[in-house]
């Protein structure tokens, strides 16, 4: 059987996404006008119109009316020296953020997490799970266990929370004061996959952090990233000192 042909626009969109991923196309730099894209892939006005208008929807660039279109920071970049929670980070970029499908319950957590949160292996603690959107699409899975003591009744008030910590702030008085991250690398699995909107194997970027507050561990979360649309930024220092020379 034939395979069906790939759309002229779509064709275009891969093209120019691969050049701003690598780094050919750089952030800040605008795309070439309408007419010279036009020449370049050899197709019409309304197929640079729409393959454009799908970079700009999944945020690599920018339409400027009148200015033209301009290559987005289209990773969104934690620096791991500051506690900050995954939904801050996405709006200190510029995404527009939101949760969707929020679950909250009680549940006895894995033995890893338990051990985490210093807890008995028998002892319930308070899961939240949602899927993070960010300018419209679905960027994370994310899954929360905080200790129950610290957020009473959090079912009945979670409902509109854009990030964790600044709810637990605003809501418990508790800010997060120091947090360890965990991070590795996965594939998409079927579910994931469909909940992220993306291709089943896909890679994502695993994070599990333990947080602290009040002297103790208060959570663990576990994030599911897109890796193509995330980073994180490590900031180092200095040399370690040398015990001999080689």
């Amino acid at each position: 059987m034939l395979q069906k042909a790939i759309p002229r626009y779509l064709r275009v969109y891969a093209s120019l996404k691969t050049q701003i991923e690598a780094g050919d196309i750089r952030v800040g730099d605008f795309l070439p006008a309408e007419p010279e894209l036009q020449k370049l892939f050899n197709v019409s006005r309304t197929t640079v119109r729409k393959a454009v208008e799908l970079l700009a929807q999944e945020g690599f660039v920018s339409i400027r009316q009148g200015k033209g279109t301009a290559v987005l920071d289209f990773k969104a970049t934690q620096r791991l020296q500051y506690v900050t929670s995954f939904s801050e980070t996405l709006r200190d970029k510029g995404f527009t953020v939101c949760s969707r499908d929020i679950t909250v319950d009680v549940v006895v957590p894995p033995g890893n997490i338990a051990e985490a949160l210093r807890v008995s292996p028998e002892e319930q603690v308070v899961r939240i799970q949602r899927v993070t959107i960010a300018n419209d699409k679905p960027i994370a899975l994310m899954t929360n266990y905080l200790l129950p003591e610290m957020v009473p009744d959090i079912g009945k008030r979670i409902q509109g929370m854009s990030s964790l910590y600044a709810f637990l702030e605003a809501e418990y008085n508790l800010t997060i004061e120091g947090a360890v991250d965990f991070i590795s690398a996965t594939s998409a699995s079927d579910v994931e996959a469909e909940k992220l909107r993306i291709p089943t194997n896909s890679p994502l970027l695993v994070v599990r952090r333990v947080s602290h507050a009040r002297g103790r561990p208060i959570e663990v979360a576990l994030l599911l990233v897109v890796a193509e649309k995330y980073e994180y930024c490590v900031y180092t220092k200095d040399r370690p000192p040398r015990t001999h020379t080689v």
